[in-house]
């Protein structure tokens, strides 16, 4: 865990992850180079006093190896369905002992892990195209904080995820879990200690949590609830 949110090491242990990503958009990086992302989640972290974190789409390993830098005492499970990439990300990522690398569907993965720790973070990242898992790894989520990644949060520039005329937003998060929840945006106008040094494409980020109160997000301006939950 960091102990009580050191935002300093966030900080050094972003920037010096090595950029690697393959064929991403957003140029690669820790969550896509963007340090606000990095800020959110790990507060998140140590708010909620998660106990493991459950990465989909990983990649060549990015945004694996700054979670496993900055929380080494936490299990870091990622999968990656795409041999080549999980290959490359296996190789890179032996040397962290907290790191466990799975070569399997994002959807298969969430099933498979959701309830092996008491309180996890689920980052949700793995793309598709004919076949887009989200849906069915939402579905699978019974407690835990959860990060939609590529989420429209109803404000350019940040991008959002659209598949198959499916757009990644709050309808398709409420249609899929079994919870009802309140969900937040990352807060485009919140106060960050570092600005973010990504400018070929920001993503947006839907968060909710599942068996504890919202007060993480309620009491940080970094969020802030979705438009639509206010009606």
């Amino acid at each position: 865990m960091i102990k009580g949110f050191d935002e300093e090491k966030v900080f050094y242990n972003f920037y010096t992850t090595p950029r690697l990503g393959s064929d991403m958009v957003d140029g690669g990086g820790p969550f896509g180079l963007d340090i606000h992302t990095a800020l959110e989640i790990c507060y998140l972290i140590d708010f909620y006093e998660c106990d493991s974190i459950l990465e989909t789409g990983t990649n060549i390993g990015d945004t694996t190896e700054f979670l496993a830098k900055t929380f080494s005492m936490l299990p870091v499970k990622t999968c990656e369905y795409k041999r080549d990439w999980y290959d490359i990300a296996r190789y890179r990522l032996e040397k962290y002992s907290n790191v466990d690398v799975h070569g399997q569907s994002s959807q298969d993965f969430i099933f498979d892990n959701r309830n092996k720790s008491s309180f996890p973070f689920f980052f949700l990242d793995a793309h598709g195209k004919e076949y887009w898992p989200l849906k069915d790894e939402l579905s699978y989520i019974e407690r835990g904080v959860v990060c939609v990644h590529d989420f429209n949060i109803n404000y350019p520039p940040y991008k959002y995820d659209h598949y198959n005329k499916i757009t990644c937003d709050s309808k398709l998060v409420k249609e899929n879990l079994k919870d009802e929840v309140d969900i937040f945006t990352n807060n485009p106008k919140g106060t960050y200690a570092y600005p973010s040094l990504q400018r070929e494409r920001l993503s947006g980020r839907g968060y909710f949590v599942i068996g504890k109160d919202t007060a993480g997000f309620t009491e940080n301006d970094k969020f802030k609830l979705l438009e639509s939950e206010l009606s």
